[in-house]
């Protein structure tokens, strides 16, 4: 796989560069110079280590073993647990690695066979294994669904969108942010203010003004004169205008939600269903419930949990009523 990058598609660079670096000498964030297509048929009936080597094959020159991917994954596949009406929790952790980004960056050091691992996993790399993981999540479903993300920095929902571009059935993107709501203005408007104040909540992730990431899917779809269009307003801190509202949002959909919701969220899901949520997963909930009032869509979706419940040990037994000690017992 060779890759171009969002500011120039002259010069090509080695799946290795992208292991070691975030940008290219020019700036830009790199792309593959052309997306690979998958059959999700053919998917269907193999597990989820040998779907995920295999997507991840497609991206790095590094082959890994189905026994090294399940390694990553704690010895088991990746937990599902249905938690109210058509929406099902895809867990990204498990009981040895709490957070997903301990088995990202588990993953991303055996993929750096050529070259040294950086101290922490670059942006291409995330990417790629977000779009693996995904993968082999939609095939054990079997179906299309819709996913619900974390907005954040924009690489779980970019990850999607290329998921989608490769053949795998995604419906609706729907992106989840809380108070910094710099995004709503984008894909409903089309715009972007790049000096937007950043308001501070309890969920330091979701804190992102600039969505960095997005230049990859103005690239994809408006091309390179619009992603340096994009690069330049970032960098400016000024107002950014979107070329192809219509084309950029087709398929997205975000949803704005307040921090001082979460914890009525994690505390009705536990009384309802016995799954305990982390603050971040339970926001998510919170934007698709809100979307699905307002669209009137309700369709299969899945919604990735990244972080174990007892990572915010402090927040999560607040919100359900119980000793800190005891979170563990309900995870």
């Amino acid at each position: 796989m060779l890759y171009v990058t969002t500011r120039s598609n002259c010069e090509t660079y080695t799946a290795a560069r992208t292991l070691t670096a975030d940008t290219a000498p020019d700036g830009g964030l790199f792309v593959p110079f052309q997306i690979p297509r998958i059959s999700f048929e053919a998917l269907q009936g193999h597990t989820q280590e040998t779907i995920i080597a295999y997507v991840l094959g497609l991206f790095f020159r590094t082959k890994l073993s189905e026994e090294a991917v399940l390694s990553s994954l704690g010895g088991t596949p990746l937990r599902r647990q249905n938690i109210d009406r058509k929406v099902t929790v895809a867990q990204l952790w498990n009981s040895r690695r709490r957070s997903f980004a301990r088995m990202e960056y588990d993953l991303y050091c055996k993929l750096c066979l050529e070259v040294p691992p950086c101290a922490k996993v670059t942006q291409w790399p995330k990417i790629a294994i977000r779009i693996a993981v995904l993968t082999a999540l939609i095939a054990s479903e079997g179906r299309e669904v819709d996913v619900a993300v974390n907005a954040g920095d924009f690489l779980s929902p970019m990850a999607a969108y290329y998921c989608r571009q490769m053949g795998i059935p995604i419906g609706k993107i729907l992106c989840v942010t809380n108070e910094n709501s710099n995004l709503w203005d984008f894909f409903t408007h089309g715009e972007l203010d790049c000096g937007v104040s950043l308001q501070q909540t309890s969920l330091p992730q979701l804190d992102v003004t600039q969505p960095s990431q997005l230049e990859r899917l103005i690239f994809d779809v408006s091309g390179l004169h619009s992603a340096k269009k994009f690069a330049a307003h970032m960098q400016l801190g000024d107002l950014y205008k979107c070329d192809d509202l219509r084309a950029t949002a087709e398929n997205f959909a975000v949803s704005v939600v307040s921090t001082q919701r979460v914890p009525s969220v994690i505390h009705r899901i536990y009384r309802s269903n016995g799954y305990v949520l982390d603050p971040y997963t339970a926001l998510t909930f919170g934007g698709l419930q809100d979307y699905r009032a307002t669209s009137f869509e309700i369709r299969q979706t899945l919604l990735l949990a990244e972080n174990s419940p007892t990572e915010y040990r402090t927040a999560v037994a607040t919100a359900l009523g119980v000793p800190e000690f005891k979170l563990s017992d309900l995870v």
